[in-house]
């Protein structure tokens, strides 16, 4: 089992939004031994406004451009000490908590995709940032961007929905779905976190169209063969974490018309805040930068936080 001491990179844009962000690191307490960065990228003033100081008559200008920089990198600084004092009262270790405060270079996701590649064990941000965007958008541009390019780090969106350390874990036997297994034992280990292992199966079609014949009659079979492993190994895992079994349940859905709508129905029942998927699972395109069931719950699921392992 890994160290327990994750490295998580916390983007932050200084709205409230963002201060969400922090009371849910505040909430959930296998955090409270992780190691945070907090990360903010400043938006400066275009070079073309500074050239201005060269003009005799825009003097009262320039000085304008100054003032409105140096306020607005005070106010992040203000914003993230005050979120730092906030995660150290909730138990965090002072020493763990970094900050970052970078200026722009290629853009806002770009930037942030860089800083992820810099030996983070996961990346945690917001549906939407602070910018106004339209209310029936679920997710924001820089969100959305991250989600979709961001493939060689687990994801967290931070919801709002209460935590309560209930998470489902979706299972399909797939490599990113025995990693989603491998990371969450890493984030929960040692806690009294509740995991629901569940898979969902759509009603079995005995016809192979592509090869014009019946599937073998042991097909079915197999299927449930293969499930029953991945749940074992992800119990043995879990277990191997420091989950007690106890706290471990299976839930097994078929006949389902969308695993989307059917994983989701099953977090409300159970009463789960978090959802965790791998990326991709067993139907894996190459042209696709995240598969569709984990994006669908994103959008569906909106007040969940929603953890996506490549």
């Amino acid at each position: 089992m890994a160290d327990n001491s994750n490295k998580i990179l916390v983007a932050l844009d200084g709205s409230e939004r963002a201060f969400r962000t922090v009371q849910y690191l505040c909430s959930f307490k296998p955090f409270l031994k992780k190691k945070l960065v907090l990360h903010n990228i400043i938006t400066k003033v275009p070079v073309c406004y500074y050239d201005l100081q060269k003009e005799t008559f825009s003097a009262g200008a320039t000085s304008a451009v100054y003032a409105w920089e140096n306020a607005y990198k005070a106010q992040m600084e203000e914003f993230m000490e005050k979120a730092r004092m906030q995660l150290i009262a909730a138990g965090f270790n002072p020493e763990a908590i970094s900050i970052v405060i970078a200026e722009r270079k290629s853009g806002i996701a770009r930037d942030i995709m860089d800083e992820a590649q810099k030996g983070y064990d996961a990346l945690l941000i917001r549906r939407r940032g602070g910018s106004r965007t339209l209310l029936p958008f679920i997710m924001g541009s820089v969100s959305t961007k991250l989600v979709e390019k961001a493939g060689y780090i687990p994801i967290m969106l931070a919801g709002i929905q209460k935590v309560n350390h209930s998470l489902l874990l979706a299972l399909d036997g797939s490599e990113c779905s025995k990693r989603a297994v491998t990371f969450t034992a890493n984030m929960i280990q040692n806690s009294d976190c509740r995991v629901v292992l569940c898979s969902v199966l759509r009603d079995f079609n005995l016809y192979d169209v592509k090869a014009g014949k019946k599937k073998p009659p042991g097909f079915v079979k197999a299927v449930f063969e293969e499930l029953d492993a991945a749940i074992q190994s992800a119990e043995g895992e879990l277990e191997k974490a420091g989950i007690q079994k106890k706290r471990i349940t299976v839930k097994l859905i078929q006949g389902a018309d969308s695993r989307s709508e059917a994983i989701i129905s099953a977090a409300m029942e159970e009463n789960c805040d978090t959802l965790v998927f791998g990326r991709k699972g067993k139907s894996d395109v190459d042209n696709f930068d995240i598969g569709s069931i984990p994006w669908k719950a994103i959008q569906g699921a909106r007040e969940m936080t929603v953890w996506i392992v490549p």
